[in-house]
Parts: structure tokens; C-alpha cells; sequence
């Protein structure tokens, strides 16, 4: 559907101005604060039915402001703005008979980029591709939700298997030892039995001095009597029968200690000493085997969470394999829209008015028009470019520029259509 005619008396800035377009492109000419920027506005004010969009719209010294659209389905659509902010809204088919609700019937006509695409430029990156989702039917917020969960999961894991992994190759391996530490309980056993033999001999040794210091005493007891022979004989009798008594218990003693010998106990603690060695290794082995398990534990789960990641990423390629996008080479990226292979901030000026317009008409399909209010901003090659799309698309671009070049199809001065200059 597009604008045929477009009548507007004492809006804003406009008098009163008739434009009935020739061709998709329709660029509104003018010097600043003549009123080409009322007569873009009106479009949007007539759309938007009800709805006031603007403080002020009656122009000053009239009583109310009437704007008349008549667009190529035979639909007239006819809003009266009083100057007490009352507004009339009639809209009526191509019988001449009034629509039931002209209010619902206009909503389905706007689209808010419709009236001002550059909010498609200024948009931020996600909100961009949340639009688009939106408009293809896809939405990726449960799937993103759970593929960032299951990326943060596999992230961890990824870092767990890469210190697991580090400290394995850090960690000394031993060979030939048993799997199990062995008990330096017996060994601690003979060692304990060999201290005891130790100190029984020490103590056979001490008797044995004992025993040699008594024979010397007694040895002694015997000069004595000899010397009192005469008056100890009875002492002398019994002094060697005590002689002869300990120097065979002296003698039993030293027998005894012959037969003794002290045992070495360092070859015994030499060996508990290598003992606690393996063991040592062999504990060192069993932290490592339980580190290798906990590894790959990690790396499984890593592996299985790259998995859900793969899958969740080839479910989002099937959707994006099937939405049906408002123009070839659209598509979407991770943080902002795609077009032919880059984002959209990365796009030319005419590929961003391309998808700008294509967006437009997927928003907005009944509508066949767009108002562009920045091509004062747009040279003579992005203006051939707009041109070209409006008629690629078959759409109306209703286009402000300041100035009143050859451009220019309709020519606002002091509120009224004036007619653009010829070439002479």
C-alpha cells in the first residue's frame, strides 16, 4: 500500500500543501524552518491515528490542522487535530463506507522504523539482534542461557584438566615398586628385639665386672688372713671357701659372657631407613594415579561438555537454516546483525539502507513507506542509492533535504508547495 496523495492544511508549520508523488522516490526540498520537516511529520501523524506524536501540532492563528492521506487500495484516511487537542480520525474503504475501527486498521500500517530507520543505525548491537530474532520467528534466549551455562562448566573443567595435567607432569613416578606401602611394623619388631639382646649383654658384661671386683676383694679378705694366719686360721678356712665360691661363680659368668656377642644394629635401621624410602615413592606413585584418575574424570567431563556445546550450536544452525530472513545475506552474528559476511556496524551506507528498508518492509508489509529525515546527511551517491532501493523494493522513500536542487520533488517554502526549479 502506498501514498497516492498527500494533503495537509495548517500542520505545524504547513499552510497548506498537496503532494501526490510520482515514482517510489520522493524527496521533500526546502531551506530550514520552511516546513518540509511538518509535511514528513504529518505522515507519521496521520498513521498513528489517535495517537498525538507532537506538542503544538495546529499552526498558529488557525483553529485545527487537517491532514488527508489517499493511498493506492482506495483506502482515505482523514485526521482533524483542534486546537484543544480534540482529534477526528475517519477512515474509509474503497466503497466510500467508514471502517469500524480506524484505529486498529492504522496500527497494522506503523512500524516505528517506518517514520525513522536511523534508530536501526543507533540501535545497540544485541538489541539489533533481538529485533531480527524476533522477526524470523527465533528465539535463542533459552538456548544461549544454557549454552553460556554449559560454556562457563566447560571452562572450569578445561581449567581443572589443564592443572590436573600441570601437576601430573610435575608430580616424580617411581618404578618397580609395589602398589601398597609395606609396614616397617615387623621391622620395627627385630630392631626392638635386637636393642633388648643389646642390653642384656651390656648388663652381662656389668654383672661380669661385678663379679671380677668381688674376687679382687676377696683376693684381698685372703692376704689379710694369710698375714693372720695364726690368729685368723677358722677366717682363712672360710675366706677360701668364699675365694673358691666366687671365683666359680666368676668363672660361670665369664662363660657366659664368652658365649654373648653385642649385635650391630645399624645394617637393622639401614633398612627401615630404605623402607620409609619406598614407601615414600610408592605413596608419591599413588597420588599420582589418583591425580591421573581425577584427570581424566575432568577431561571426560570436558569432552562431554564440548559435546552439549556442539549440539546446542548445530540446533541454532538448523533454526538459522530455516528462518526465512527479510533479504538474502542476512543472518545473525554473535554480538550484532550480519549482512554478506559482516556486521552490520561494518556495513557500507548502501548495504545498511538495504537492510534497513528490507526490515522496514517485513515490520511493516501493508505500508509500502519509509521517511527519511537525515538525507541532508546522504550525498549525491548514497541519495542514487536510496533511489535505486526504493525502486528495487518497490517501496516510497519520502526523503528531507535541505536545499532546493534538481533532486528535489516537492520544494516547501513558507509553508506551501512551491514548484522545483528546471533545468534551462
Amino acid at each position: 500500500m502506498k501514498i497516492t496523495q498527500l494533503s495537509v492544511e495548517n500542520h505545524k508549520r504547513i499552510t497548506a500543501a498537496t503532494v501526490t508523488p510520482e515514482g517510489n522516490m520522493i524527496v521533500i526540498g526546502g531551506e530550514n524552518g520552511e516546513g518540509k520537516s511538518s509535511l514528513i511529520e504529518s505522515i507519521e501523524t496521520l498513521i498513528r491515528g489517535k495517537r498525538a506524536i507532537c506538542k503544538d501540532p495546529v499552526h498558529h492563528g488557525a483553529e485545527k490542522a487537517v491532514i488527508i492521506g489517499k493511498f493506492d487500495n482506495g483506502l482515505v484516511v482523514t485526521k482533524e487535530i483542534s486546537k484543544d487537542g480534540k482529534v477526528k480520525l475517519i477512515v474509509k474503504g474503497e466503497n466510500g463506507l467508514a471502517k469500524a475501527s480506524p484505529d486498529t486498521l492504522l496500527k497494522s500500517f506503523y512500524s516505528e522504523f517506518t517514520f525513522d530507520p536511523d534508530k536501526f543505525f543507533t540501535l545497540e548491537p544485541q538489541k539489533r539482534l533481538e529485533m531480527l530474532r524476533k522477526l524470523v520467528g527465533i528465539d535463542f534466549d533459552e538456548l544461549d542461557a544454557e549454552r553460556k551455562e554449559l560454556y562457563e562448566a566447560r571452562a572450569q573443567a578445561g581449567r581443572d584438566v589443564a592443572g590436573r595435567q600441570s601437576q601430573i607432569e610435575m608430580m616424580p613416578s617411581y618404578d618397580g615398586l609395589p602398589a601398597r606401602e609395606v609396614s616397617i611394623g615387623d621391622m620395627t619388631a627385630e630392631l626392638t628385639a635386637a636393642m633388648d639382646a643389646n642390653s642384656g649383654f651390656m648388663e652381662s658384661g656389668r654383672k661380669l665386672l661385678q663379679a671380677k671386683e668381688r674376687v679382687e676383694d676377696e683376693r684381698a679378705q685372703v692376704k689379710k688372713a694369710e698375714e693372720a694366719i695364726a690368729a685368723w686360721q677358722i677366717n682363712l678356712t672360710n675366706a677360701k671357701a668364699g675365694f673358691n665360691a666366687a671365683s666359680e661363680a666368676a668363672m660361670r659368668v665369664e662363660q657366659a659372657d664368652r658365649e654373648l656377642s653385642q649385635i650391630d644394629t645399624a645394617p637393622i635401621q639401614a633398612k627401615i631407613d630404605a623402607l620409609e624410602d619406598t614407601n615414600r615413592k610408592v605413596r608419591a606413585n599413588i597420588n599420582r594415579r589418583e591425580f591421573q584418575r581425577s584427570f581424566a574424570s575432568k577431561k571426560k567431563e570436558y569432552e562431554r561438555l564440548t559435546d552439549d556445546l556442539t549440539a546446542i550450536d548445530a540446533k541454532k544452525a538448523d533454526m538459522l537454516s530455516k528462518a526465512q530472513f527479510p533479504i538474502k545475506g542476512l543472518s545473525f552474528g554473535d554480538d550484532d546483525v550480519m549482512y554478506n559476511g559482516v556486521t552490520f556496524k561494518q556495513a557500507s551506507q548502501a548495504e545498511k539502507l538495504r537492510v534497513v528498508i528490507a526490515m522496514n518492509i517485513a515490520l511493516n508489509p501493508e505500508l509500502r513507506a519509509i521517511c527519511v529525515r537525515t538525507a541532508s546527511l546522504l550525498d549525491a551517491k548514497n541519495m542514487k542509492i536510496l533511489s535505486d532501493l526504493a525502486d528495487e523494493f518497490d517501496t516510497q522513500i519520502w526523503a528531507e533535504r535541505v536545499g532546493q536542487g534538481e533532486e528535489c520533488s516537492v520544494i516547501i517554502e513558507d509553508g506551501q508547495v512551491k514548484k522545483p526549479k528546471k533545468k534551462e
